[in-house]
């Protein structure tokens, strides 16, 4: 999945834009599609540009303000044939909810095309307010991240994560290996081919793993039989059952990893909580 943007600065892209979302360039099929008016109370095309014109009129005028934003929610082609208009649906309500649920909005989705795509047309203000609906760079990333969050409860369409970053989509594939590492983790303990420090590293990663905030992380570690020290009040390390300490950079955990358990917690767990949904959901549908 991907969302891309473009804001508009002329009133004739009202009439352009929303007449080829509800057309596309007449390949859209009324009997098989939907379309969203969002703090609009007409339906009829030419009402709606209408609409979209006189809520302009709240925006204050200066040089370059934006009257709209066009954007987009397209599907890479391989998920076209998990994707139906209910889904899409939903999709883009969650999308308006995200981006700007007090803006008019219509949305289409256009299935004609190799790869699905809905297109969105965002008033440049609020409804009947000059609060305009800009997103910062930060801002509209964060929009991103929680789309891509809420795909995970359709499992088939999260084979293409495009805004997860590096570590986060890392994390969730590590995530479902955990226990299988873990067994691995004490048979290599038994036998005694891993040094105490391996031991330690192969342990603490997942205490990681597992955890869904960084005071988690530190219970986990104690719990394991591992005592927490600190360097000028921060927890700096862990020390072992002899005595021995060991910083969490030597044991190939930085501080950018602890920093980004803190700042992921809540979308994190958000996932965590979607996955067991998802496995609770196919393990009753093998009940049935």
């Amino acid at each position: 999945m991907i969302i891309k943007t473009k804001r508009s600065y002329s009133k004739q892209r009202f009439e352009k834009l929303i007449k080829y979302i509800m057309s596309d360039k007449g390949k859209v099929d009324e009997s098989n599609t939907f379309t969203i008016h969002h703090n609009l109370k007409s339906t009829n095309t030419e009402e709606v540009i209408k609409e979209f014109v006189e809520n302009d009129q709240y925006r204050k005028k200066r040089k370059n303000g934006v009257i709209l934003y066009s954007e987009i929610i397209s599907f890479h082609p391989d998920e076209k044939s998990n994707l139906d208009l209910e889904i899409l649906e939903d999709i883009a309500y969650k999308f308006i909810d995200l981006r700007g649920k007090n803006a008019l909005c219509i949305a289409k989705p256009h299935i004609e095309n190799k790869n699905v795509h809905i297109h969105f047309c965002f008033s440049g203000v609020e409804y009947k307010s000059a609060k305009t609906i800009r997103l910062d760079n930060k801002a509209f990333k964060d929009v991103r991240l929680d789309m891509q969050i809420y795909l995970q409860k359709y499992p088939a369409l999260t084979s293409h994560m495009v805004y997860l970053n590096k570590w986060q989509k890392n994390r969730l594939m590590e995530q479902k290996t955990v226990k299988q590492n873990e067994k691995e983790f004490q048979l290599k303990k038994r036998i005694g081919k891993q040094s105490r420090k391996e031991i330690i590293c192969t342990l603490v990663r997942d205490c990681y793993l597992q955890s869904t905030s960084k005071e988690d992380f530190f219970q986990r570690l104690v719990d394991q039989g591992f005592e927490l020290y600190m360097y000028r009040t921060k927890v700096n390390g862990l020390k072992d059952k002899d005595g021995r300490k060991f910083r969490f950079s030597s044991l190939n955990l930085g501080e950018k990893e602890i920093t980004l358990l803190e700042k992921n917690t809540d979308r994190m767990m958000e996932l965590q909580r979607i996955q067991q949904k998802n496995e609770k959901d196919k393990l009753n549908s093998l009940e049935r």
